[in-house]
């Protein structure tokens, strides 16, 4: 493969791959492993980080769970909410001045709307100036239904298009902890963990830090192109964080909106949120571009070394090479009297006698080759006089045929016709292989010929499967068993036999029968009958033998007979490779 190339080239190819992809491999190697390393810091530092953000949160939501859990465990809420007749006056009175005790002790600033709802979900009470929707509430209620009986955390719109987190729990009863009795809210706002704690945080050029639900709804992020309400844009997110939650590894690096990141995790169950950082790998692999750099300017140093060695090679090497191809092009040329002047004593030096001496054999032998082109003449003379006889032969043939025609002889003209015919395709054509239906016809002539001979005493019948007609078969291999036929089926008594001639397919074999009702004959004696007694020469052996040569040793020439009842010949050959052949001729 390698001698397609010239020799300039493959001693570049040479150099580039001995210099220069050593050096490539070590270098990918050091960016590699200087690459995980940093990724592997970053990772550690970014986990650190959100480690405290974490704690940050859950602190500044301890304020908003502690205001739940004083509403829920007031005296005059557990009294009142499960029997739910706190409309009275005197009863709204007494509610007012029980919530205005617990918001004059702990109010969160952030805190938008606080809402307290009885088992049925009816309102109990409420304060704040935003409210929510009926469909928005059935979501938090159904959030807080599923995170019990930890507090649940939802992210709702209000009425006016203000974005919040709604911060709920199940009131229970006091006395039995196992009896539900309403549904306590914080309605917070979302600047609380945008601004005031996430937008602080600066991992990276391109990073993101979020709050996440567990169905993969943004409750807050630092950037504020990120959508939140609605699930993240890539929703591959949250499937690889849950995947990689299962295997218990809380850092990895994902494709995140068609972009390698390095991804972080924390995961709070008791209210059911991710903080979640996302770093691009394209500001963690920043640093690693001066190694690159480096790497660059090594390599071309290197390349143009090789370039300048190569010059000075392809002197010794290439140009005396040059030199023998010019001169093989002048001796190609007929300049036989050129030599080559190299007195080196190198390997191009010896290479280049060595030629001269051959180009010296070369204007012997044409010398002797012109002594030669009369011998030649004359036996091109002698193989046009071979070519000549056949078609005299013919010739004379036809001459004859068409005296018969004239003399009205038709038994004559039929077979000189048919003999015509059957030396034709046996002379003329040289190939070895011809269809079945053109073998029929050599045999439908041979039948001519010997009904001339033998006086009509047989009578022959055809049932040829259509389909087979074009399928290649080796030439003669039916005329040698239908002359067996008619050799060893006539009687002596002179009555008329039939012959039938048969071929269809079966499965993936076809099968040529030749059968006669003559007198049959003793297939262990048959075998030494005089071949040069028939036409061709050829017998039922030798039709056996190149059958199984053409396609394997289970087919074949197959013969039964009984004496007094007839015989059957059956060639048996593969129909698959009938296929191929015609696909090949095709080709």
């Amino acid at each position: 493969m390698l001698r397609k190339f010239k020799i300039q080239h493959r001693l570049i190819g040479t150099f580039l791959i001995v210099s220069v992809l050593p050096l490539f491999f070590l270098g990918y190697y050091a960016y590699h492993l200087y690459s995980e390393s940093i990724s592997d810091k970053l990772s550690k530092s970014t986990f650190q980080a959100l480690t405290l953000v974490n704690i940050n949160l859950l602190a500044e939501l301890q304020n908003y769970q502690y205001l739940i859990g004083s509403i829920s465990t007031n005296e005059f809420v557990q009294e009142n909410l499960p029997s739910g007749n706190a409309e009275q006056k005197d009863h709204e009175n007494a509610k007012e001045a029980a919530m205005d005790a617990i918001f004059r002790t702990i109010f969160p600033s952030h805190a938008v709307n606080v809402s307290i709802f009885d088992k049925n979900h009816n309102l109990f009470y409420e304060l704040g100036f935003e409210t929510i929707n009926n469909q928005a509430l059935d979501k938090a209620m159904r959030d807080v239904d599923a995170n019990a009986p930890y507090d649940g955390l939802t992210y709702v719109k209000t009425i006016r298009s203000y974005d919040t987190i709604a911060l709920g729990r199940k009131i229970h009863a006091v006395n039995d902890s196992s009896i539900p009795i309403g549904y306590a809210f914080v309605f917070i706002s979302g600047d609380l963990f945008s601004d005031k704690i996430l937008a602080n945080v600066d991992l990276g050029t391109g990073s993101k830090l979020m709050i996440m639900g567990r169905d993969g709804t943004v409750l807050s992020a630092n950037d504020k192109k990120i959508p939140v309400g609605t699930p993240y844009i890539d929703p591959e997110l949250i499937n690889q964080i849950k995947q990689h939650q299962g295997q218990g590894s809380q850092s990895f690096s994902g494709q995140v909106n068609n972009a390698g990141q390095q991804i972080s995790y924390i995961y709070n169950e008791q209210i059911g949120w991710y903080l979640i950082s996302m770093m691009p790998f394209s500001y963690i692999n920043s640093e690693t571009s001066k190694i690159t750099i480096s790497m660059t300017v090594i390599i071309v140093l290197i390349v143009i070394c090789c370039i300048v060695i190569i010059s000075v090679m392809n002197n010794s090497i290439v140009r005396p090479i040059k030199k023998i191809i010019t001169f093989s092009n002048q001796i190609s040329n007929g300049k036989l009297s050129n030599r080559i002047q190299d007195e080196n004593e190198d390997e191009m030096g010896v290479l280049s006698r060595k030629i001269n001496s051959m180009v010296g054999e070369i204007e012997h032998l044409m010398h002797n080759q012109k002594l030669d082109q009369k011998r030649k003449r004359e036996l091109e003379l002698q193989m046009l006089q071979s070519q000549i006889n056949p078609h005299f032969l013919f010739n004379t043939l036809n001459t004859l045929r068409w005296l018969s025609i004239i003399n009205q002889v038709p038994v004559l003209s039929n077979g000189i016709s048919s003999l015509s015919e059957l030396l034709r395709s046996t002379i003329l054509d040289r190939n070895e292989e011809i269809t079945i239906e053109q073998e029929l016809h050599n045999l439908s002539n041979y039948f001519e010929i010997q009904k001339i001979r033998y006086a009509d005493s047989f009578q022959v019948e055809y049932a040829i499967d259509d389909e087979l007609r074009h399928c290649l078969i080796p030439k003669l291999i039916l005329q040698p068993v239908a002359e067996n036929a008619i050799i060893h089926g006539l009687s002596e008594h002179g009555r008329s036999i039939k012959i039938t001639i048969k071929v269809q397919r079966r499965d993936q074999f076809i099968d040529i029968e030749i059968t006669d009702n003559g007198k049959g004959f003793d297939t262990t004696t048959s075998k030494n009958y005089d071949n040069n007694k028939k036409l061709s020469g050829i017998g039922i052996t030798n039709v056996d033998e190149r059958i199984k040569l053409y396609y394997g040793e289970e087919y074949g020439l197959f013969i039964t007979s009984v004496i007094g009842e007839g015989t059957c010949c059956k060639i048996i050959i593969p129909y698959e490779s009938q296929l191929n052949k015609e696909a090949n001729l095709n080709v």
